[in-house]
């Protein structure tokens, strides 16, 4: 159980810079290019740390590939860095370095490098969920910005599902389907400094239910979607308006739309919104969408990363009024 209150654990990590240098920033990939690029998910052991090459002791293979005992990891499969900023000259800081801890378990999802018996992570911050002392996992289900804090059965249960789902690999165990069902029929939870230990545990266990329905395609019931998408917590409503858009209410890009439109919504889940009709390509919304667009906010959103992350190279709308002018710009 969690010690503290985590209002989401929106990770920000901020690169010492020991020297001036060149920044390197990259488009950091969601949960599910991570999962659909790696070949296998397993548990492992750092046995040997730099910030080149980190060996690993495999514990157990979860999906995919069989890594063998002894696992190499001395590199990236994602395409980065996207560009570099510069902070005054010199050469590239170790932003790119690996960041393993000598002694942690962590899940990896590894791919197999082309050549050689090594394998590679996606980037310095995504492809990998620590296993703290206390038996939690730090996971992301979404993008590695926004990390839960969740008990290892729900992890493995999770994304082994989605692992094998993205792979095409054979249907999740009904235990998914439960879980998910389980959760949403809950209360929606809050996080902050205000919640107790259970709710913030709860909604942990929910965001990873939503998110896990939202990557797997699995339609959630529209009553329990309705009450997450009307809950206060900004996360929860991204997470409901991302399993929305793999509902299959007859009224579901409706319900997208009325949400875009809501000013009593979070703005940023709003944006989220607009890129789920974007990813259903939901165009019977065109018109209403166009009607909208000159009364839709230029406020800044953004996912939560620091101008010192590199992470901030992620591209994302800058606003409500962006995210809908890109919208409509696929449908010319």
């Amino acid at each position: 159980m969690l010690k503290r209150p985590v209002a989401f654990l929106a990770v920000a990590v901020s690169m010492a810079l020991l020297s001036p240098a060149f920044a390197a920033v990259w488009d950091e990939p969601w949960h599910r290019e991570v999962v659909s690029r790696a070949h296998t998910l397993g548990l492992y052991d750092v046995v040997t740390a730099s910030p080149t090459k980190t060996i690993f002791k495999r514990v157990k293979t979860l999906a995919g590939a069989n890594t063998g005992e002894a696992v190499e990891v001395d590199g990236l499969y994602a395409t980065i860095p996207l560009a570099t900023s510069s902070r005054g000259g010199g050469r590239p800081d170790d932003e790119l370095a690996l960041r393993f801890g000598l002694g942690r378990r962590y899940y990896l999802f590894l791919q197999k490098a082309q050549s050689g018996g090594a394998w590679r992570i996606a980037t310095p911050t995504t492809g990998f969920a620590e296993l703290r002392a206390d038996g939690m996992v730090v996971a992301t289900f979404r993008h590695s910005l926004h990390k839960a804090v969740v008990d290892t059965a729900t992890y493995e249960l999770t994304q082994t599902c989605i692992f094998t789902a993205l792979h095409n690999a054979g249907r999740c165990q009904d235990e998914v389907y439960q879980f998910i069902n389980a959760q949403v029929a809950l209360e929606p939870a809050g996080a902050g400094a205000g919640a107790s230990t259970e709710e913030q545990a709860r909604f942990f266990s929910q965001h990873a239910a939503l998110e896990t329905a939202y990557l797997i395609g699995y339609s959630v019931n529209r009553d329990a979607l309705t009450k997450f998408l009307a809950a206060p917590f900004f996360h929860t409503q991204i997470s409901a308006v991302r399993a929305l858009a793999k509902a299959d209410p007859k009224d579901r890009n409706s319900m997208l739309m009325a949400f875009v439109t809501d000013d009593t919504r979070n703005l940023l889940a709003r944006v989220f919104a607009v890129q789920m009709i974007r990813e259903i390509d939901a165009r019977d919304l065109k018109a209403q969408i166009e009607e909208y667009r000159p009364k839709a906010s230029q406020e800044p959103v953004g996912l939560g990363a620091r101008i010192t992350d590199s992470r901030i190279g992620t591209d994302f709308p800058d606003s409500l009024r962006d995210a809908l002018d890109r919208l409509l710009a696929t449908w010319k």
